[in-house]
């Protein structure tokens, strides 16, 4: 039996405001909830109100999911980055790996990255494609995500 397309797709936004830790929380629990349900996979950046999004699975759900994101109020701006078929998953065991950069936050929320014990490209698995890995890295750094893309 052969088995199932998995996508990819990476997406920017820009939230409406400065996003606190609950609200962030608000919008991951439920993502969390519904990745697992739906075998999606992936990484969500958040950086001085821009967002960073990489999922992966089945095609239809990916799809689906990413209008349901691009008609969400909490951001605006949302742009797609990537939509490609891939042999496989990079985040096979993240249901959604999270990092909010922001070096004045005194809770860590759970599921983040710290970045301050451990590089970026260390926290991603080994197996992720190198565009990938440079943008996430571009976009930590600068906060604006395009400026060293191309």
């Amino acid at each position: 039996m052969p088995s199932a397309s998995i996508y990819r797709l990476l997406y920017i936004s820009t939230a409406s405001h400065e996003m606190s830790d609950a609200e962030l929380n608000e919008i991951l629990e439920p993502a969390r909830a519904f990745n697992a349900a739906n075998n999606i996979s992936g990484m969500l950046l958040y950086v001085e109100r821009q967002f960073v999004q990489y999922l992966e699975g089945n095609p239809f759900v990916v799809r689906s999911l990413y209008r349901r994101i691009e008609q969400d109020p909490r951001h605006t701006g949302v742009m797609r980055l990537l939509w490609s078929e891939v042999p496989r998953r990079v985040f096979a065991d993240w249901s959604m790996g999270f990092k909010h950069v922001d070096q004045s936050a005194a809770q860590p929320i759970e599921g983040a990255i710290d970045l301050c014990r451990r590089s970026l490209r260390e926290a991603i698995p080994p197996e992720a494609p190198g565009e990938i890995v440079t943008f996430m890295e571009s976009f930590y750094r600068t906060g604006q995500g395009l400026r060293d893309f191309g």
